[in-house]
């Protein structure tokens, strides 16, 4: 099987848009000695936080970059750029393998009680019916956690554990990251229930945000740079999947089960746009066209040629 290296590029950027060369520009400091080709993930008051190719961050000073630069970031695209990867949905796992759907806010030191009473069990005065379910699964995970007792794993081993406590509340001081659910609500998570691959994003900072406790610009400063992680986190294992995606179509290429195509695609009208060269994998032109035009709403279909044998 032949492939111009050409239609592979598009295929790469244009089927998998999260990859990071494919948004990248180059940057420069002000004297212009240094330069990296690396895309926009994060912006604030102060820094430019960069991700090159190979997904290691970059953090600049907005001021130590170029006049170019400088006026780069006050567009719209960069905003918008730096907003696009802050704002994706973040899904974080537990050592037990609970997925938790949720955005990285800031760190959090604070104290948890749970508390029997009323025949209810109550998490911080909430009663545990009524919070989220994935915040049901982690709950009875703390007690155990504190009390070494890996028996409470659910409402009904935590219940029985509470109640042998004739009502005496049970609070333990918690350190770890607060996290915004897709309700909007935002709970405490502590460090020890990740994975230490996240933990490797969540933590390093943690040191130097408890030393600068009262500190309130310093603070707020490293909770930027926690949130600037998890979001570059969450990038590089989109880009890990889509990477897989990718290889599974080469595959199906290969087997002779489909064919990759070059379709040609129009702005339509009202839309604005240039041009596109689109490669996706299909078993006849037909198949193909759908597919280029289900991702790029509003395109219309050009000619279309066969780019693999």
């Amino acid at each position: 099987m032949t492939i111009r290296p050409l239609a592979f590029l598009v295929a790469a950027c244009l089927l998998f848009v999260g990859a990071t060369s494919c948004d990248a520009r180059t940057w420069s400091d002000s004297s212009g000695q240094y330069t990296v080709d690396a895309e926009l993930v994060a912006l604030t008051e102060k820094a430019a936080i960069l991700q090159r190719g190979d997904h290691h961050l970059v953090s600049i000073d907005v001021e130590q970059l170029s006049e170019e630069d400088q006026a780069y970031l006050a567009t719209e695209e960069a905003k918008l750029a730096a907003d696009r990867v802050a704002n994706k949905q973040q899904t974080w796992t537990t050592v037990g393998g609970i997925e938790i759907i949720g955005n990285v806010v800031d760190f959090v030191e604070r104290d948890v009680t749970f508390q029997r009473r009323r025949s209810k069990v109550y998490v911080n005065d909430r009663v545990f019916d009524n919070l989220p379910d994935v915040y049901q699964k982690i709950a009875p995970r703390v007690v155990a956690h504190f009390e070494n007792l890996p028996t409470i794993n659910d409402k009904a081993s935590l219940e029985r554990w509470l109640v042998r406590r004739r009502g005496q509340p049970a609070t333990y001081k918690v350190e770890g990251v607060i996290l915004e659910l897709p309700s909007g609500d935002e709970y405490a998570f502590p460090f020890f229930l990740f994975r230490d691959e996240d933990l490797e994003v969540l933590k390093p900072g943690w040191d130097r945000w408890v030393a600068a406790h009262g500190n309130y610009e310093s603070q707020s400063s490293m909770s930027d740079e926690l949130r600037t992680l998890a979001a570059a986190r969450q990038q590089d294992a989109e880009v890990t999947q889509q990477i897989a995606k990718l290889q599974l179509m080469m595959q199906t290429v290969e087997a002779g089960v489909t064919s990759l195509w070059e379709v040609t695609l129009m702005p339509g009208q009202g839309v604005a746009g240039t041009p596109l060269w689109v490669v996706v994998p299909g078993r006849d032109s037909r198949q193909a066209t759908a597919a280029a035009l289900s991702r790029n709403p509003g395109y219309i279909a050009g000619p279309v040629r066969r780019v693999s044998r």
